[in-house]
């Protein structure tokens, strides 16, 4: 299967007292940050890219005297740990001018990545019934964006082009590991395919939760 246009255009569209970052996919310093460290765009990380990771990263942070970057935290996550952690590591790199620290105050300033991709993908859907039934999970529910709790588990995956899933990595589960693995090995027993009646550009990346059984 082929990858629908991986391509970054990922913005930043921080404001920092006033101050307007320039749009990471650009790569340019804005006007004003310090010459020697400007805050450069934000780069995909190239699994996140893989697997056609979408989602916006809101962050806080404050600034020290110096106009280096501390205590920068997720304000509201893209859903996904590598473009949140990437996000974090970009703003942690940038530095500031002294007139745009005072001009912060001391306060949280806020900072936003858009993580996307360019292109209109068709993404594999789940065979009807394929899962198997299960003592541990109930269901596994394709394209569900809510994050990992505990009721169900986030999962990225691959689909072959039998239908198989591979590379079926959860996201941020705090399950026992042998339970992990189980959850694993039933999403890999479901099966995918396409919509034949649906036209564009096919991929082969899928993301669903796993529903725990009560």
């Amino acid at each position: 299967m082929k990858l629908g246009a991986p391509l970054l255009t990922a913005l930043l569209i921080g404001l920092l007292a006033g101050l307007q970052m320039a749009p990471a996919a650009a790569q340019a310093p804005s006007p004003g940050v310090t010459a020697g460290k400007p805050c450069a765009g934000a780069e995909y990380p190239p699994e996140a890219r893989r697997y056609e990771l979408e989602g916006i990263t809101t962050l806080r942070f404050h600034l020290s005297p110096e106009g280096r970057v501390t205590d920068a935290r997720v304000d509201k996550s893209s859903g996904w740990a590598l473009l949140d952690e990437a996000a974090i590591r970009t703003i942690q790199a940038c530095s500031f001018t002294p007139a745009q620290v005072a001009r912060a105050k001391g306060a949280a300033l806020p900072v936003q990545y858009v993580w996307s991709l360019e292109g209109n993908r068709v993404r594999p859907q789940l065979m009807p019934g394929s899962c198997p039934a299960s003592g541990r999970f109930a269901a596994f529910q394709t394209y569900e964006n809510a994050p990992s709790g505990p009721d169900g588990v986030k999962v990225r995956l691959l689909v072959s082009d039998d239908g198989k899933p591979r590379r079926v990595k959860p996201e941020g589960a705090s399950l026992p590991r042998d339970t992990l693995d189980a959850l694993v090995k039933y999403v890999e027993s479901c099966r995918f395919g396409f919509d034949p009646s649906i036209k564009g550009e096919r991929t082969d990346t899928a993301y669903g939760r796993v529903i725990l059984a009560k």
